[in-house]
């Protein structure tokens, strides 16, 4: 009777394990984002949105190349490029830039772009005061959109960094109820 009462237990104990650990794996994907936001790890910088009041003063002699990537699936749905591949700035300046994306179907195409910065160290100089990545956007057929990007480096960014690597993945919100 007492082997009974142990082994219903100890069950009781694994089942409540197991559980814990199936909702753990679901929790690990916002832990992960907001770890991301708060360090600047992985070059996640969706935390960095600014005032633009803040970049009118200390202006840095120094000048930085910012260079803009994309990546975007390989299906050719959508075509999400940078507007300019790269520009000569001086840290402590607002400036703005566009990425253009193209929607090459006949369907709406719903997703939202995923910063990240090489090298990682310039993530927390980088401030984004408005950029598409805040928001999931929505591509009407055939619609070809400008997003738009203000951004500053902050001055203090070290002088040994003398390029900064700004790229987006663009990742497309799947309907489930399409492919069923």
């Amino acid at each position: 009777m007492r082997e009974k009462k142990l082994n219903i237990k100890t069950a009781k104990k694994l089942i409540f394990i197991c559980f814990s650990m199936f909702l753990f794996s679901f929790a690990l994907v916002p832990l992960y984002n907001v770890i991301c936001d708060v360090t600047g790890l992985n070059g996640n910088t969706s935390n960095l949105k600014e005032k633009v009041e803040s970049y009118s003063e200390n202006i840095s002699n120094q000048k930085l190349n910012i260079q803009f990537i994309s990546h975007h699936s390989n299906d050719k749905k959508l075509i999400f490029k940078p507007s300019e591949f790269e520009m000569t700035i001086s840290p402590g300046k607002l400036y703005s830039t566009m990425y253009v994306a193209t929607n090459k179907t006949d369907s709406p195409i719903v997703g939202q772009a995923v910063p990240s910065v090489s090298p990682n160290e310039a993530s927390k100089y980088l401030k984004k005061i408005e950029c598409f990545c805040f928001e999931q956007q929505t591509f009407k057929p055939g619609e070809v959109v400008k997003l738009p990007l203000y951004f500053a480096i902050d001055e203090k960014l070290p002088n040994r960094i003398k390029t900064v690597t700004l790229s987006y993945s663009f990742f497309e919100f799947i309907n489930v109820s399409e492919k069923n």
